[in-house]
């Protein structure tokens, strides 16, 4: 999340905490790739969650991964964060933290992949005796996670914990809410369907990330929620 705001880097933090999870942590370089992505067309400088004091991520992750523009970092004292510097394609500098510069946040996404291949009930199973429960698709921001955790599944689809109920017939999530926010794939989810082989669950192809109703049977890769 790009916030335009210009802050020292203590309220950035500050901020970044209290609307989304923290300043942004970079691990290797897919997580920069996507970053400098973010940033195209942008004219301004960006904290992001790198603090010399420590030299650990705001967040509390090790600093492993770096990308430093060459010569830096070139302050050795002081109160000195790192800066994502345009004019270096967003290379890194350290500067003083008291200088007002717009910022980077990040939100961790509660959603974990399972790469195991689970039938659906076994995938039902799996996540409520080791996470919290498959995971239901409530909203637009869930599903673009949804769709950020399978860019490397195993399986053509992967479950969530959408049910269809063939007494009655509808459309339902385990979790107890009700199928409001959708996005099915042509020719799925909007009729009744047949149940005669068995029951028939929810998934997400993995390519175009729309719903398709599949038969529980089929083993694939499994979302739970964390």
């Amino acid at each position: 999340y790009v916030v335009d705001e210009e802050l020292v880097w203590t309220d950035a933090q500050k901020y970044c905490r209290r609307i989304y999870t923290d300043l942004a942590t970079i691990e290797n370089q897919e997580e920069m790739n996507t970053i400098t992505t973010l940033l195209s067309g942008k004219t301004v400088n960006y904290w992001i969650g790198l603090r010399q004091k420590t030299w650990i991520w705001s967040d509390g992750s090790n600093f492993t991964y770096s990308d430093w523009y060459p010569g830096e970092p070139n302050n050795p004292v002081g109160d000195i964060c790192l800066k994502l510097y345009q004019t270096y394609s967003y290379q890194w500098t350290d500067a003083e933290c008291q200088y007002p510069t717009s910022f980077i946040c990040y939100k961790k996404i509660p959603l974990i992949l399972v790469e195991q291949q689970l039938m659906w009930w076994e995938a039902l199973r799996y996540c409520r005796e080791n996470y919290v429960d498959l995971v239901s698709v409530l909203t637009n921001e869930t599903q673009e996670w949804v769709e950020a955790i399978t860019k490397n599944v195993s399986t053509p689809n992967v479950w969530m914990g959408l049910r269809f109920a063939c007494s009655q017939p509808f459309w339902f999530w385990v979790s107890g809410s009700t199928v409001c926010y959708q996005n099915w794939a042509p020719g799925n989810g909007t009729g009744v369907e047949d149940c005669s082989n068995g029951r028939r669950s929810g998934a997400v192809q993995s390519g175009s990330k729309q719903w398709v109703s599949l038969p529980d049977t089929q083993k694939l890769n499994v979302i739970c929620t964390i």
